[in-house]
This record gives C-alpha cells, structure tokens and sequence, in this order.
C-alpha cells in the first residue's frame, strides 16, 4: 500500500475532476491524501480518505508521501511541486494544456497530456489509468447524504453568475433579466453566491451556505442549473443535474465543459472575428449570447 498525494489545481471544478484519480487510488488499496481548498468542505458527502487544505510548505509536506499526482496549471505552486522530482519525490502530471517549448520532454511513465478534443473528465480518466492501471469509472466518490431526494424541487433553478475569473462571466443584468423570465414561465430561480460576493448583488437575496456540503444537497434536490463556466456546474454534471453553461469560446469548452451527465453549453457564434485588432470573440462575447437565446436553450434541456 503507497501513501499517495493528489494535487489538483485551485478551482472547485478542479478538485472534483481531480477526485477521479483519488477515488480511483482509493479502490487499488492505497492511502490518499487530496489537498485542495474546497474539498474538505464537502463534509459527509466525501468518502474515505484524507482532505486537506494545501499547506504553507509545499516540500516539507509532500516528503513524507511515498508519491504525488499533481493536476499542472502552470502556476508558481505547481512548478514548485513538479521540482520536487530533484529532491527523487516520485511526482506524477497530468498537463491540460501541455507544450513541449514550455514544459520540456514528457517523462515515460509519470507525465499524461491531456487532448484539447476530450473533457478534463475523460483525459482524468484515461490518465489515471495509463499511469496507475485498472479500468477508470467516472465516479470521484462523492455520494449524496442520507434523506434527499434527487431533483425534489423539480421547478427549482440553481443560477450561479459568477466564477473565478470575472472574464468568464455573462453579465450581472443579462442573469438578473433571465431571473425574471424564468418565474414568469413557471420556474423558481435561486441564484448561489460565495459570501464574499453577496454585497455585489444587492438586488437578490441568495441563501447562504455555510459549507459545501450544503450547497451540494441543495443542487442535488433542484430541478436544473444555470451558470457560467465554474465549480458548480461541475457539480451539478456529476449529481445527473439538467444543465447549461454559460461560456466564452466553444472551442475551449471542448475540454473545460462538464464532463458528467452532459448538459448544454451556450456560446457566442462561431462566425464572431476574432482575429488581431478585433477580437470581439474574446472582447465582446457576453454581448452576442442573449437573454432570449439562453432561455431557448434552457427550454431545450428542460424537453
């Protein structure tokens, strides 16, 4: 049995996909230990196995690990965590977004790049099973408490309008338009939002959520979800959640859209120039998707 330590990037999307891995490590007999900051507030959804937050000394606390498996988002942590290959600490990658002129050759056996035509839930699955064996589900583990009930609140929708990057995001009056529509079809509109964000949206009055675990149970019991692309929608793929994302460029939601039960996505034209001097795809997107053109695409997950 080997000590294993999962490292996946900084998002709550992240650190669900990267549950893949740990669930699957878990399964092969080995202890694991997955550091991430949203983890661990998921409670009792998780199942056995060490969560943590990630440490101040990245070297001191993954030596005593007999191996890590690190999720490389070219940040300053995970090119420290990637060096502790000179300090003979077996450290396994998964690269989504792998170039040989930035990161150097591959090494045999301990690296996985991942296909830009997949999502980051089939390249985690294949990955883990190219590097550590036995056939990979898509399952990370995570399993609902006791007494809910799966969609109770069928006319209940989960809108989440922000994310971890605010240039992801469709804009604040655009989602509260939406809001609107949906109650005058029927639908009951929830908007989830971090503590941190609710002094942003005065207009609304979001339910609070103390834990993950919480905000969990409650997309699990609602009807659908809405959202730009981030944490929660990755939730909701993976409690079989009707859903549309809300996103920026369809070719990157080729591999960054929710893996799991397979939603909707909604994106700019693809005739939108994009080229030096006007990139109005990049610029300008949120401008082209519609309030009326994302309640059509809702109707069309609710049928």
């Amino acid at each position: 049995m080997s000590n294993i330590a999962v490292v996946p990037a900084t998002g709550m999307g992240d650190g669900l996909i990267m549950l893949i891995a740990s669930h699957h490590l878990l399964r092969l007999g080995n202890r694991v230990t997955t550091f991430s900051r949203h983890l661990p507030s998921f409670g009792r959804w998780l199942e056995d196995g060490e969560y943590r937050l990630p440490p101040d000394d990245w070297k001191q606390t993954l030596s005593s690990f007999d191996s890590v498996l690190l999720q490389y988002d070219n940040t300053p942590k995970a090119k420290k965590i990637a060096l502790l290959r000179r300090a003979n600490i077996p450290v396994y990658i998964f690269y989504p977004t792998y170039q040989s002129s930035k990161h150097g050759n591959l090494l045999a056996g301990f690296d996985f790049p991942f296909n830009e035509n997949q999502t980051m839930v089939d390249n985690t699955c294949l990955g883990t099973q190219t590097l550590f064996g036995s056939i990979v589900s898509m399952n990370n583990g995570l399993k609902p408490l006791s007494g809910l009930i799966h969609r109770k609140n069928m006319l209940r929708v989960i809108i989440h309008p922000t994310s971890s990057c605010p240039d992801k995001n469709w804009p604040k009056h655009k989602f509260l338009q939406l809001s609107k529509l949906l109650q005058e079809e029927g639908y009951q509109p929830v908007f989830i939002l971090s503590p941190e964000e609710r002094a942003d949206w005065p207009e609304i009055e979001p339910p609070l959520f103390s834990t993950l675990e919480d905000l969990a149970s409650t997309i699990y019991e609602s009807g659908f979800f809405i959202g730009n692309d981030s944490g929660p929608g990755h939730l909701a793929s993976y409690l079989s959640i009707p859903h549309l994302i809300i996103g920026a460029q369809r070719q990157n939601m080729r591999m960054w859209r929710p893996g799991w039960h397979r939603g909707e996505i909604i994106c700019p034209p693809h005739w939108l120039p994009n080229f030096k001097g006007l990139r109005l795809r990049e610029q300008k997107w949120n401008f082209f998707i519609t309030t009326k053109g994302v309640l059509k695409r809702f109707k069309s997950i609710v049928k």
